[in-house]
């Protein structure tokens, strides 16, 4: 059962959201007339447009910004040692995208290390086959088993190398993606390169577009307004001095990656985002799975905002207050991207020429970074996936919903595994 403190602070935060979705829809439908002209603008369907519009286009410029300050050039093939981690559980037959394409990475000093669970020998035979392969690979057996946090804490205190490069067995890092981060770390603390999924299919484009909308243009914003800047547990290199720093990867953490963004920020670490040579990773190919991994993602978000947020006496302090902003914006967020499918419709209804207009310069924006994303990144294409960005913007908003009723009774949400495919 959960505790009185996070019962209360979540059911006060659940009413509020639902108070949300109730007004932004009753606006919709009956309007608020005059008296409630300040609601009215507050949840009127075209001011969320006009946001929308604005946001994303800011957040494109953002982009073509870091693109123009970014060098590409900017390579370093050798000299420090580095040492890439593959943790992997129940996928041996994708372990060699990873581990073959880090294996023809143009940078010299670089030791890649598969990081297998001792109960699943499938993964441990496929790994001494890739470490048999390719003189650069070796593979160990997992001293802390039960988590990737743990894994990874494990071949970190096993390593001496001076960079720790992080990767999911199913990224595609490109060959001068460690040269690429070697060049950056040599004036900041951490390198965090873009991590795609790749849409191969209709489902897979759906996810692609929502993560440019839900994740990386805001990201670029937020980066630029608050200096916020997420770190992972995945296509990043680290310094192994960061570690001695903030300490190691929260093993009981869902989402040991947010909780170690958090403790990066708080520490004041220099957090290098980088555009060039992104990873290509595999998305979720049915709704299922796309489902179960969102959850888990917003379950892991909430509940380590909820850590920061439990004594209320550092109210004063600025981290906490990030945390308690973010875990209430998400849920606002979440909820009114709930909403989007049907005000849209109400909307269209009634401004029918507007609507049309913040749907075409949102749809504008994101094409936009596609066709970037076609020159700096290596995609290909539109796809069709786009036009379903307010399906994908719904169900988005449908998942934080979900996640708001299971943590207030104490629902636990555990790790969630998709399928991938060989």
């Amino acid at each position: 059962m959960p505790s009185l403190h996070r019962y209360l602070l979540t059911a006060g935060i659940v009413a509020f959201a639902l108070a949300v979705a109730a007004m932004m829809l009753l606006d919709d439908v009956l309007g608020f007339g005059a008296l409630l002209s300040v609601l009215g603008t507050i949840f009127d369907t075209r001011v969320w447009l006009v946001i929308g519009v604005a946001v994303f286009a800011a957040s494109l410029l953002l982009y073509v910004w870091s693109l123009f300050r970014e060098d590409p050039d900017a390579l370093v093939r050798s000299g420090r040692s580095v040492e890439a981690l593959v943790p992997v559980y129940g996928e041996p037959e994708i372990l060699h995208r990873s581990v073959e394409h880090l294996a023809a990475s143009s940078y010299e000093d670089l030791t890649i290390t598969i990081i297998c669970e001792p109960d699943d020998q499938p993964s441990i035979d496929r790994a001494a086959e890739l470490a048999a392969d390719n003189e650069r690979v070796q593979r160990i057996v997992n001293r802390r088993p039960g988590s990737k946090a743990g894994a990874l804490n494990d071949a970190i205190e096993r390593s001496d190398a001076d960079v720790i490069a992080m990767f999911d067995a199913d990224q595609e890092p490109h060959p001068e993606l460690i040269a690429h981060g070697m060049a950056a770390l040599e004036a900041d603390d951490i390198a965090r390169i873009r991590s795609l999924p790749r849409p191969t299919g209709l489902l897979e484009s759906m996810a692609y577009y929502e993560y440019l909308l839900l994740f990386f243009l805001p990201q670029k914003l937020a980066r630029s307004l608050l200096g916020l800047g997420v770190v992972g547990t995945r296509s990043v290199l680290i310094e192994r001095s960061v570690f001695d720093e903030v300490g190691q990867f929260d093993e009981g953490a869902l989402t040991e990656d947010m909780d170690f963004t958090h403790r990066c920020h708080q520490a004041d670490l220099s957090i290098r985002e980088l555009s060039y040579y992104p990873c290509f990773e595999e998305a979720a190919h049915t709704l299922r799975d796309w489902w179960g991994q969102r959850v888990r993602w917003i379950t892991g978000h909430v509940s380590v905002c909820h850590r920061h947020i439990r004594d209320w006496r550092n109210l004063r302090d600025p981290a906490y207050l990030s945390s308690l902003l973010t875990l209430v914006g998400t849920f606002v967020v979440g909820v009114a991207l709930s909403m989007t499918v049907p005000k849209l419709v109400l909307a269209a209804i009634a401004h029918p020429a507007f609507v049309a207009a913040g749907l075409g310069g949102i749809y504008g924006s994101t094409l936009a970074t596609r066709a970037l994303d076609n020159y700096a990144a290596g995609t290909d294409g539109l796809d069709i996936g786009w036009v379903l960005i307010p399906a994908a913007l719904t169900l988005f908003g449908l998942v934080v919903v979900r996640v708001i009723a299971s943590y207030a009774v104490g629902r636990n949400t555990t790790w969630y595994q998709v399928d991938k495919h060989a």
